[in-house]
């Protein structure tokens, strides 16, 4: 068990490594012995690290540490369904301009993958530099998807890209509609599961105003 463990921790470095590079065939050397477990490993690190990047948004609305703990495992699991929802673009779009029909089975490993870049999501706590952080981890997805896609769709370099483009463009949109959405689902998500009333600065700034003397 050990061995396999420390096997499978080298595999995922390994595999994230070559992922920062931006080096697909490196990549794709690690997933003949682990399939699965390497893309879902990358995936949930990679959702667990953005989560750490918003330690402010836990610190404000007090969570406690067994909250906290499900709350960064919720965030891995939200990045893998975001992975699937992406894989499932990538396969559409595949389909609408490639003329092919790849499977989502297929894809979805590759996509994961491309999420290597979001293992350096924690620093969009940085101050000041944190937003620019958050936009040069978009991009290199974006960069890393269009390399993956190339062998996992048998096309060459402009083809993957077209359906890369399209694919993170349509996911960003998404993400914007499920931010500015009424129903507020991402809150509401948190809130759930960290048990607290989902704080965040804007709301601290607002009731500081309030309390100012006119």
């Amino acid at each position: 068990m050990g061995s396999w463990l420390g096997e499978y921790v080298n595999a995922l470095m390994g595999t994230v490594g070559c992922g920062l590079a931006v080096d697909s065939s490196c990549a794709a050397q690690h997933l003949a012995q682990f399939a699965w477990a390497v893309p879902v490993g990358v995936g949930v690190v990679a959702g667990i690290s953005l989560m750490v990047g918003q330690w402010a948004l836990l610190a404000i609305n007090r969570v406690g540490r067994w909250r906290t703990l499900l709350t960064l495992v919720a965030s891995g699991l939200g990045t893998l369904l975001a992975a699937a929802i992406e894989a499932a673009l990538v396969t559409g779009l595949g389909w609408l301009l490639l003329g092919g029909s790849p499977r989502i089975g297929a894809v979805l490993p590759s996509v994961l993958i491309a999420f290597a870049p979001y293992w350096l999501g924690f620093l969009v706590v940085l101050p000041y530099t944190g937003p620019g952080v958050a936009r040069i981890v978009k991009v290199w997805h974006l960069l890393l998807l269009w390399q993956l896609l190339r062998p996992a769709l048998g096309v060459g370099s402009t083809a993957a890209l077209a359906v890369a483009a399209a694919a993170w463009l349509a996911a960003e949109a998404i993400d914007v509609a499920i931010e500015r959405s009424p129903i507020r689902l991402r809150e509401r998500v948190f809130c759930l599961v960290s048990g607290s009333p989902g704080l965040t600065g804007r709301d601290l700034m607002a009731s500081a105003k309030m309390g100012e003397p006119r």
